[in-house]
Parts: structure tokens; C-alpha cells; sequence
């Protein structure tokens, strides 16, 4: 189904569909510990002209899922379903074909779990479990027989962390430990099985949108509190910088690289009184946010995955708190 020309437009383009929000600006900051981007006068390249629409529904509404791409297919983890937290639910969206299947279940109720692919394979990492807890469970997953294998657990457990894949490991970064949000910055080798230290984000955090950009890993947003702090890890020389922050602060945001953008997606305050349509983009060589279009639909505790150039943003929540959930997908593509 579609819905129009809710075009994404950088600043001067000219592009904006008549749906497009007018583009601006935000921020030109230094980076601390990193190379420093380009001067405030620099202007950004344009995102190509992009616009959203109805995906097919997923089979059951979820929200604080995990969610990765692997080859052509998106695939959904855990979450809240039907107002209960801790799912073993697995969802799979073919995107040749747009049908949704089920596979083979997590070993483990989870929700806020962590999704991600190294080398064609998909990993579950950390989430909340049965118990309401956070876990240490790490999970490898064989499309080929369908089937989770264990793997060697996490240092520390957490949920609602940033997980992300650079040069073939799994960084997992932040969230909420067992005593309340972690800086702790943990990096596994799968050629390994095994975890070692890298330098701690600055800011303890849960709940932050993530991607991966040029080879470093960029986070955004999270709680306590509103954060509008956005920070970039170099694994090369292992050391965190700071960004030009968000435009507006808010925490269960999804996070996502498109053509050399860095995109922060819906969200909701602290306070999980409102839900967010914003979605903001950041060039990093220019270091500048730019206000883009805002989402059909409000939606928080969502995260999304990008296959050929489209970003895929399955369930999440329309309204604050965990107790509703969405069956929506919203794909933006290029127009």
C-alpha cells in the first residue's frame, strides 16, 4: 500500500516531494578523540530522493525486538507480543518475494535482544529474560538447517545494548546490566569463541540507536533521560569521539546507514509519556543533522534493517511503554 511521496530531502536540494518536511540543521561539533570533521561551512551530499511505504504486515505485532539482515531476508527476534514481554518468537521477511515466514525459535524468551550477522551468520546477544533479567545468552544461528547453537556468553549480562558487527566481531556496547546502565565495551570473535576488553563508552547508556558507518561504530541517543549525545568508536585506535548531537533527545530509536547517512528513526521521552515520528540524518564528514520526513506512524522499541538500498522497520510501538504493540512495516527506498 502505498503512501505518497513522504520524500526525504537534504538541505538545498531542492528535491522534497510536496509531503517533505522543510530540511535543517543541527550542530557542526568537534570530534574529541577522533579526527576531527569537516568545518561547520561544509555542506552535505544529498540524500537521493527517498520515500516510504507499506510493506506486508508481519504475522503477529512485536515491539523491543531484535532485528538484522541476512543475505535477502530481515529477520525479527523476541520482543513483546500481545503485551507480554520475553518472546521466542523468529520471524523471516523474504524481501524478493515480501512473504513472511517463522523459523526456528529462540532457545530462550527474550526481549531487547541484540541482532546481528558476521559472516552469513545471525547472532542473538544478551535481552531481558523469563525472569525479567538480563542475560549473558549468546546464540548462533544456521539458516541452512535452521537451527541456534549456544555460544560462549557474554562477560556481563545486559539488554537493550548496542550491538553492532566491525571487521568480522560483534562489539556489544552499553545497556542496562544487572545493576543499572554499563559503559562496559565487549568484542567477541566468532574464529574464536571467545570475548576480550575494548575502550568503554563514555556515557553509560540503554536503549541507543546504533549503526555502522565508514568502518566505525556510531551511537546515538538512549537513556537515562533524554540523550541527545551521540558518539563514534574508531577500532583502529580504539578511542570514542563525540558528534554533533541530536536534534531532539529521546531512547528506543531505531538506527540504520543508508547511502552514507546515519539515520535515527521514531523513539519516545523518558518519561514513556509520548511517542516520536522524527527522523533525523547525519553525514559524518560534515557533522550535521538534518530533519527528514517524519514516519507514517509513531513508533518506539523498534529497530530496522537495511537489504539493497531499502531500510526495513518492522512492528515496534505506536504508544509509550510496552503494552501495545504494531504488525506494520514500513520500508523506505529510494524514489
Amino acid at each position: 500500500m502505498a503512501l505518497g511521496l513522504l520524500a526525504l530531502a537534504a538541505c538545498g536540494t531542492g528535491a522534497a516531494g510536496p509531503q517533505a518536511t522543510s530540511a535543517r540543521t543541527h550542530g557542526s561539533g568537534t570530534a574529541s578523540t577522533t579526527p576531527s570533521p569537516a568545518q561547520a561551512s561544509t555542506s552535505p551530499r544529498p540524500l537521493p530522493r527517498l520515500a516510504w511505504r507499506r510493506g506486508p504486515d508481519l504475522p503477529v505485532a512485536v515491539s523491543e525486538t531484535g532485528v538484522a539482515s541476512l543475505g535477502p531476508d530481515v529477520h525479527v527476534l523476541g520482543g513483546y507480543v500481545g503485551g507480554r514481554a520475553h518472546s521466542s518468537t523468529h520471524l523471516v521477511l523474504d524481501t524478493a518475494t515480501g512473504r513472511w515466514r517463522t523459523a526456528a525459535p529462540l532457545p530462550l524468551r527474550l526481549d531487547h535482544v541484540g541482532a546481528v550477522v558476521v559472516d552469513d551468520v545471525l547472532y542473538a546477544v544478551g535481552g531481558y529474560g523469563p525472569n525479567g533479567r538480563p542475560t549473558t545468552g549468546v546464540y548462533a544461528y544456521d539458516p541452512g538447517a535452521d537451527r541456534w547453537s549456544p555460544r560462549a556468553p557474554l562477560p556481563l549480562a545486559r539488554a537493550a545494548a548496542v550491538v553492532a558487527a566491525l571487521a568480522g566481531r560483534i562489539h556489544v556496547v552499553g545497556g542496562k546490566g544487572p545493576l543499572g546502565d554499563v559503559r562496559e565495551h565487549d568484542v567477541y570473535d566468532p574464529s574464536r569463541d571467545s570475548w576480550t576488553t575494548a575502550a568503554a563508552m563514555p556515557l553509560a547508556r540503554d536503549h541507543a540507536a546504533s549503526a555502522v558507518l565508514n568502518g566505525r561504530l556510531l551511537v546515538a541517543g538512549g537513556r537515562p533521560h533524554d540523550l541527545d549525545r551521540v558518539e563514534s568508536y574508531n577500532p583502529t585506535a580504539d578511542r570514542w569521539g563525540e558528534l554533533a548531537p541530536l536534534p531532539k533527545g529521546r531512547s528506543s530509536l531505531a538506527g540504520a546507514a543508508l547511502d552514507g547517512w546515519f539515520l535515527v528513526l521514531g523513539g519516545e521521552d523518558s518519561g514513556e509519556t509520548r511517542v516520536l515520528h522524527d527522523v533525523d540524518a547525519l553525514e559524518p564528514a560534515a557533522n550535521r543533522w538534518q530533519q527528514l520526513a517524519p514516519l507514517p506512524q509513531g513508533v518506539q522499541g523498534v529497530q530496522g534493517a537495511v537489504v539493497d538500498g531499502r531500510l526495513y522497520l518492522p512492528g515496534g510501538g505506536p504508544a509509550a511503554g510496552g503494552l501495545v504493540q504494531s504488525a506494520r512495516l514500513y520500508v523506505l527506498e529510494p524514489v
